[in-house]
């Protein structure tokens, strides 16, 4: 391990050894802002008696794509405040004909201009708050965090804006409850103010944010002069009603069901936050992309139910907490056939637990410690199985009741630093198994943050009714985190029992990789182009348990941003020597000898700004094996006919010709099939868009996946070599018995309406077709009118969701 860290260490040094330093960081801006004791009205029209006389910060530098030039048009800011909120209004100059206000969905800034400010009320250069106005009044706001920016958070803010001859106005309120700050009597927040002018691809900040320095936080500027404020109570309601109509013409079965709940916001101390769901309702989350999945490793879906995906920044930080496992598949779901006896079949397996409630808590102190603590309960769930011949019924149960707990402590540390704790817990009521992950990670950076080290060590716990089985991991990196030139240098070393997947997600374990990353940057303009980014990365794996030679490979990608806005990418990789893959046979006991194989591809991406815009992107995978290749495509139009209408095609194609993949286990033989995998996948996504607060969304999908196998072999146990095989996996017409067809096709229609800040109705019509068999001689239209003639699923819902603020039910009542 040592050797091999050494050889990338040295590559390093002779690799960056012309690194250039980094510029100096200009002086930062002050702001010294005022009370008001007649706050303005948020229309925006900046004619308020409030305003006048109020210090005017201007002087924006561009980040890009001119970094540290002024900005084409002028921008100027004033901010106040007052007991229960900040106010900030904004004179934007442009040509009125010029500004793009396109018309999104909130928390989508799409092909439209913005003004925005940025809070580090900590001013730990970590982590913060956005919010974001484009001119046809859309927000957006944004939670910032280490490496991460999310705009999954909501919060209750107001804004307007307004369309003149010198360009475009912004006054915000942005209320206390919004905003997390220590309490203390003089206030100093980190705040930046910016713009973006989309048609020039031009993003300019108050206090110079130098795009070659590692963080937006980090670089901003100071406010002064807010004083004797104090947190409001912050205690919110969330109600909510829902009803369902569901109809499968796979039975002809219809069910319909009327639903209650309710989230709760609750202050518990100016910086910590209690967030619960009490009988969540997730009925109207979108489908997954579900896909042919040939390989032994799990497939990641994103998570799209809202209480876990707003919120969660201090949970996310350490890669251990995978939210899809609460309220996720069952946990003997893929387990239940081994429970069948002769002549039982199953009638009905629930393919997710019932989630009874969720509660987090999480929020930082002012000397920079973050706490977060999460909890979820998870109800017992029960398959149906049924004996034909008696035609009688039972119940097994395929999940115990289930608790799901995480804690964190993070410490902010001076200059980008920090250090974090983790720990992950499932317990399950029975013989199930429990499980127990504690991961420690940390970031130490230098005082002009130009350098930073960083790693973690992990540890897991299973106990079930085989034992305990404990294992663990670590990583180091060095890096260059800022300038022109930038580097990672990591080890990680991962046991074969280490295992988080109880409430985290891990596809490979038992490996020791050794990494190199490395960047030359180009942010200002030359030639034709706006920038230029150049990445190569080096891997090196070896076996854990083992000790062996696992995997060696090189890549090279780059992407030039062109002065019209267009954008073009090349890609290569190499794994020049053969290696040992231990997971495709699915043991670590005996490996298969992959072939030496080169990639090659790239993209090209037209100006998004105008009415059609064009991404294609293609890549083919060589292997020096005769036959052997793997090729795809994606071709994605994006049309735009007027400001509220927007849509984008996309089609992908891609096939894996002559693959070698694992079929079966036999007497402790390895049997692998040779196969020609295609895959189609045909999607439309677009939004109409009524005005700033009520949209129609669509999202539809068709999948078609076919594997096709003609040959067979076993994997030599000594050298994973392919030999010759008897496995008979043939029928008589000379068919295999492994050949397989996936179709998924899926209709999302959404229908949202905020009818007032923070309350919402939602109509969601969805329909799903999901189908295996053995692959049939048809091409790709005839398998589309093939599969909207195949059983399906449809889904109605309507759903109603009312804000209620504790302090304006207290202003009603006195």
């Amino acid at each position: 391990m040592f050797k091999n860290t050494s050889i990338l260490f040295v590559f390093t040094l002779l690799f960056f050894g012309s690194a250039t330093a980094q510029k100096n960081q200009i002086t930062t801006n002050q702001l010294f802002v005022v009370s008001t004791d007649a706050p303005p009205k948020v229309d925006g029209i900046l004619d308020d008696e409030a305003w006048v006389n109020q210090p005017v910060v201007s002087g924006f530098l561009q980040t890009n794509p001119h970094p540290k030039k002024k900005p084409t048009g002028e921008t100027e800011v004033r901010m106040i405040y007052d007991d229960q909120a900040v106010y900030i209004a904004a004179r934007l100059y442009d040509n009125p004909d010029s500004i793009n206000n396109f018309l999104t969905e909130r928390d989508d800034i799409g092909n439209a201009d913005f003004f925005m400010v940025v809070f580090n009320n900590y001013q730990d250069g970590i982590n913060g708050d956005g919010f974001l106005v484009t001119p046809a009044g859309v927000q957006i706001d944004t939670k910032y965090s280490a490496d991460d920016e999310s705009v999954a958070w909501d919060a209750v803010w107001e804004s307007a804006t307004n369309i003149d001859d010198q360009g475009w106005t912004v006054e915000m309120r942005i209320p206390y409850s919004a905003l997390r700050f220590p309490e203390v009597e003089q206030q100093q927040w980190g705040v930046n103010f910016g713009r973006e002018i989309r048609r020039n691809r031009e993003r300019s900040y108050w206090n110079y944010v130098d795009p070659a320095i590692d963080g937006l936080l980090t670089q901003t500027g100071l406010v002064n002069g807010i004083e004797n404020i104090e947190p409001p109570v912050r205690l919110s309601f969330f109600p909510y009603a829902s009803a369902y109509l569901e109809h499968s013409s796979a039975d002809n079965r219809t069910s319909e069901s009327i639903n209650g709940g309710m989230d709760v916001k609750y202050g518990i101390t100016d910086a910590f936050t209690l967030d619960m769901t009490l009988i969540p309702d997730f009925g109207q989350t979108r489908f997954d992309n579900q896909i042919l999945n040939l390989s032994q490793f799990e497939v990641e879906f994103n998570e799209n139910r809202q209480f876990f995906t707003e919120g969660l920044e201090l949970f996310n930080k350490a890669g251990i907490f995978y939210s899809r496992r609460v309220g996720g598949r069952p946990l003997y779901a893929r387990s239940i056939n081994n429970e069948l006896e002769v002549d039982e079949k199953l009638t009905e397996i629930p393919a997710q637990s019932k989630l009874l409630n969720a509660t987090k808590v999480s929020g930082r102190s002012k000397k920079g410690l973050g706490i977060g603590v999460f909890n979820a309960v998870e109800n017992r769930v029960y398959a149906t199985i049924e004996d034909t011949n008696l035609n009688v019924q039972r119940t097994v149960e395929i999940n115990p009741l289930t608790n799901y707990n995480v804690l964190v402590f993070d410490q902010v540390l001076r200059k980008n630093s920090f250090v974090t704790l983790t720990n992950t817990n499932v317990a399950r009521e029975g013989s199930a198994r429990d499980a127990n992950v504690s991961q420690l990670d940390f970031k130490l950076a230098n005082k002009k943050n130009m350098y930073a080290l960083s790693g973690q060590a992990g540890m897991s716990h299973v106990l079930n009714t085989f034992g305990t089985k404990s294992g663990y991991k670590w990583l180091a990196a060095a890096e260059k985190i800022s300038g022109n030139f930038k580097f990672k240098l990591s080890q990680e070393n991962i046991t074969d029992d280490y295992d988080p997947n109880d409430l985290g997600f891990l596809n490979i374990n038992n490996v020791k990789n050794s990494y190199l990353f490395a960047r030359y940057a180009l942010y200002e303009p030359f030639s034709i182009f706006n920038s230029a980014r150049h990445d190569v990365e080096v891997f090196y794996t070896r076996s854990y348990r083992q000790d062996q030679f696992m995997n060696f490979a090189l890549s090279y990608f780059t992407i030039y941003s062109l002065r019209s806005f267009h954008a073009i990418s090349l890609n290569i990789a190499v794994e020049p020597i053969e290696t040992n893959d231990f997971f495709e046979t699915r043991t670590f006991d005996q490996s298969y000898r992959f072939p030496t194989n080169f990639t090659y591809g790239g993209f090209f991406s037209s100006d998004y700004s105008r009415p059609f815009a064009l991404d294609v992107s293609t890549s083919q995978r060589v292997f020096d094996e005769q036959g052997r290749y793997n090729t795809y495509y994606e071709i994605s139009p994006r049309f735009r006919p007027n400001d509220k209408l927007f849509f984008v095609l996309e089609h992908n194609w891609g096939v894996r010709n002559n693959e070698m993949g694992f079929v079966a286990n036999l007497n402790d033989s390895i049997i692998f099939g040779r196969r020609d995998v295609k895959e189609y996948e045909s999607s439309v996504t677009g939004n109409y868009i009524f005005n700033n607060r009520m949209a129609l969304n669509l999202t539809l999908r068709h999948y078609w996946s076919t594997a096709v196998y003609d040959r067979y072999n076993r994997v030599d146990p000594n050298d994973g070599d392919l030999l010759p095989t008897d496995y008979e996996g043939f029928v008589e017409s000379g068919k295999s018995i492994h050949d397989i067809s996936f179709n998924a096709f899926n209709i999302d229609l959404a229908y949202n309406w905020r009818f007032a800040p923070g309350s919402e109705i939602s109509l969601v019509w969805k329909n799903i077709i999901l189908e295996n068999g053995d692959p049939l001689d048809i091409n790709y239209l005839q398998d589309v009118e093939q599969v909207l003639k195949s059983p399906q699923l449809n889904n109605f819902s309507i759903k109603v969701l009312y804000y209620i603020d504790y302090l304006d039910l207290k202003k009603k009542r006195s």
